[in-house]
């Protein structure tokens, strides 16, 4: 079984068409992942990911490309660095997922130099956008449940879009690096890991001791996401 298959099938064509790309039809693209998840895991758990590529006259023709990758542990709770380039901010189309960010390989390069599991990246007027693999929620200490705007530059994850549909406090604001350090709870999400808690930001704590409240709250959620009609 692929989690939130047919949202992954869906969010392709969604982010092909919108970067001009013909994409093949959402069953095909179920079956495909399907299919890769079975070859390389049978039962078992693992990462697979199918990829979309202008043919060789350009768009509109595309190219299926799949790839595998065994799941690896990861910690309960991350820990996380600020890295030190600013995003650069919006991108056209908005949310889409696409190749040929450099920033985000050298943000996940320097967490793993750092010893941390994420890498936070803010852009250049000090709001933050998204982590290197993960979108990021925040509660603030007025109970809300906030994640920065699409405008922000950040992607249009899964796990972002299952929480901002079916959690009614969810909401997009923009969230200030100021806020990392009074926020409740600092929540990362992606659609592999689910919901992870981050516990420190550049080695300093973060969020209320113990809280995880929300953290348990969304990565049920995550679990538990019927396939959308």
């Amino acid at each position: 079984m692929v989690r939130h298959v047919r949202r992954h099938a869906r969010r392709l064509c969604r982010d092909a068409a919108a970067l001009g790309l013909e994409a093949p039809g959402e069953e095909m693209l179920v079956t495909a992942l399907r299919a890769l998840g079975r070859e390389a895991f049978g039962a078992g758990a693992g990462i697979v990911r199918l990829a979309l590529r202008p043919g060789p006259e350009g768009p509109p023709a595309t190219l299926q490309a799949g790839s595998t990758r065994a799941l690896g542990a990861e910690p309960v709770v991350w820990r996380a660095i600020l890295f030190s380039e600013p995003h650069p901010g919006e991108r056209l189309p908005a949310g889409a997922k696409h190749e040929g960010t450099a920033i985000y390989e050298a943000a996940r390069a320097a967490a793993l130099r750092a010893a941390a599991d994420e890498a936070l990246l803010v852009d250049a007027s000090g709001l933050l956008v998204e982590g290197a693999r993960t979108n990021v929620f925040v509660v603030r200490r007025d109970g809300a449940l906030v994640t920065p705007p699409l405008g922000s530059g950040a992607v249009a994850g899964v796990a972002r879009e299952i929480v901002l549909e079916r959690v009614l406090d969810a909401r997009e604001d923009d969230v200030p690096l100021a806020a990392l350090a009074e926020a409740e709870e600092v929540v990362l999400v992606n659609a592999v890991r689910g919901a992870v808690r981050l516990s420190e930001l550049d080695g300093r704590p973060v969020g209320r001791l113990g809280s995880a409240t929300w953290t348990k709250r969304l990565r049920a959620l995550l679990l538990s996401d019927p396939a959308p009609a």
